[in-house]
């Protein structure tokens, strides 16, 4: 049985969410990810919110798919399944959009959030099937340039 909830990123100064976190994560830039216990619906949104910068979530199903949405202030949005055959075996239902497209669409956000994106390892990142799909996220997350704080 693998971690089902919901992985929460954005550049923030203070912790993302209050309650129900099972871990928190500082990353270079003032970027900070917050693994929920469960998921916390419209996260994205409010992340977006109260930040007023671009933000992205990952809803992980059994290690086994994480569910992954990114917006902006301006409106800029782009949602991906990692895993997709097994988000297919869960059913999910088809997004429409071509592993280009989203890459596409990936890079423009990373680019609004001002970070240096790495488009060849954006588009591996959303093609591998790592045996946890949190692992696959974490690899998402540092080719669009979140990248781990530098150890003092």
């Amino acid at each position: 049985m693998g971690y089902t909830g919901r992985i929460v990123v954005a550049r923030s100064e203070k912790p993302l969410a209050d309650a129900d976190v099972l871990n928190e994560s500082s990353y270079a830039g003032g970027w900070r990810a917050a693994q929920l216990d469960g998921d916390l619906r419209n996260a994205l949104q409010m992340l977006v919110a109260q930040t007023g910068a671009p933000a992205i979530t990952a809803f992980i199903l059994d290690s086994d798919v994480a569910d992954v949405e990114a917006a902006t202030p301006a409106g800029g949005y782009w949602h991906v399944y990692l895993h997709p055959k097994k988000a297919a075996e869960y059913g999910a239902p088809e997004l429409g959009q071509t592993p280009a497209e989203v890459t596409e669409q990936a890079l423009a956000w990373a680019a609004e959030a001002g970070l240096t994106a790495d488009g060849e390892a954006v588009r591996t990142a959303l093609d591998a099937a790592n045996v946890f799909a949190e692992e696959t996220f974490y690899e998402l997350l540092a080719a669009l340039g979140v990248k781990p704080a530098q150890s003092e």
